[in-house]
């Protein structure tokens, strides 16, 4: 049987980030004993149509995971362990805020099976974490990387962010210096995307924030590609670097198509090539909304996955699998990927398409020209 990853949706958080489009809700704290009873009826549920297939990772996002009681983390984990094959050597990720954990939570939490922390760091500097409406200090991510350390972490993602308001390169470099001080095995590099309805969105239509330029931005993206491949952080997927074998496995499923269960308040699922989700409202997942929007994956819709997800990888798409999911040949299905490479956005070598440095900065660019 196939590994499948296991993700498991926590939407609580102390205050929406001014940037936040994920689904969370501030200020619940009555609801967060029911809805872990909830996580834990439906992987119950789950149990018996899972039975023997290994769980390789299980991902515990939000929201701010970090915020609730060790005693509700640690219990959703072990009913997973209980209603899953979680393999012996499965990766069990927490996302985490570095102002909600102190150092007798990391130590529970890794007594418990957790073995990699992802903190959601995103700047090293008091005034742009203001900015976005973050809740913890540069301080407290010193403070909560060496607690995390000292509980016996030794796997840890720091999530960063660039093109912020009033963010320049030297600011983003300085942040980026800070980091790698910590010794990360893994740091995760994102732009910062203006999503519609977010009060950071408004503000900017308002012209009460300055976000940098596009020549900024990729000076930016650049040199986070240079200073972590100069700390041995080697770059696999447009925003992702890590240390040899620290990838995060559970991403990769994604990014490759992998089979996935999603657990909880408007987590998505792809299972035997149909998707589904859970409810988005809280009190609608609460009285049993599940696998909602059922979707057969035709292979149209296979395709344009494969081409969206493999090219965002530095190993690329295999073309292989593009004809064994697709009944087709990339070349034929996109012409235009021979254009791509000889124009060196793009390599087609070793049985794989992949995009070279240069194609990444456009990626978006790409997949909207290869897909119909």
């Amino acid at each position: 049987m196939t590994d499948f990853a296991l993700y498991i949706h926590v939407p609580f958080c102390v205050r929406k980030c001014a940037y936040c489009d994920f689904v969370s809700y501030p200020n619940r704290e009555r609801q967060w004993r029911a809805y872990f009873q909830a996580l834990e009826e439906e992987m119950r549920a789950w149990r018996d149509k899972m039975q023997g297939r290994p769980c390789a990772s299980v991902f515990f996002g939000g929201g701010t995971p970090s915020l609730m009681p060790a005693e509700l983390l640690t219990g959703a984990l072990s009913c997973a362990a209980t209603c899953f094959s979680l393999r012996t050597d499965a990766e069990i990720t927490l996302e985490a805020n570095p102002g909600t954990v102190d150092a007798e939570k990391l130590r529970c939490l890794r007594r418990a099976g957790f073995n990699r922390i992802s903190f959601g760091v995103q700047a090293m500097d008091d005034g742009l974490l203001r900015k976005l409406g973050r809740v913890h200090t540069a301080a407290e991510v010193v403070r909560a990387v060496a607690d995390a350390r000292k509980a016996g972490f030794d796997n840890l993602n720091l999530d960063v962010m660039y093109a912020l308001p009033e963010q320049t390169p030297e600011m983003w470099r300085e942040t980026l210096e800070r980091v790698l001080a910590f010794h990360p095995e893994h740091v995760s590099a994102y732009s910062l995307i203006l999503e519609e309805g977010t009060q950071m969105a408004a503000m900017a239509s308002q012209g009460k924030i300055r976000l940098p330029g596009e020549e900024e931005v990729l000076a930016m993206q650049r040199a986070a590609g240079e200073m972590l491949a100069a700390a041995g952080r080697i770059r696999y997927e447009i925003s992702n670097y890590a240390l040899p074998g620290r990838e995060c496995r559970h991403n990769l499923t994604y990014w490759y198509r992998g089979e996935y269960l999603g657990i909880g308040c408007a987590a998505h699922s792809l299972m035997d090539e149909t998707r589904f989700h859970n409810a988005e409202n809280l009190e609608e997942y609460l009285s049993g909304g599940r696998r909602l929007d059922v979707e057969q994956l035709d292979a149209a819709a296979r395709a344009e996955e494969l081409i969206l997800l493999s090219t965002r990888t530095v190993k690329g798409l295999s073309l292989e699998q593009f004809r064994r999911e697709t009944g087709e040949e990339l070349t034929k299905y996109a012409p235009c990927a021979w254009d791509f490479v000889r124009t060196g956005f793009a390599t087609m070598e070793d049985g794989r398409f992949a995009l070279t440095p240069k194609g990444m900065e456009v990626q978006n660019a790409i997949v909207t020209q290869m897909v119909r």
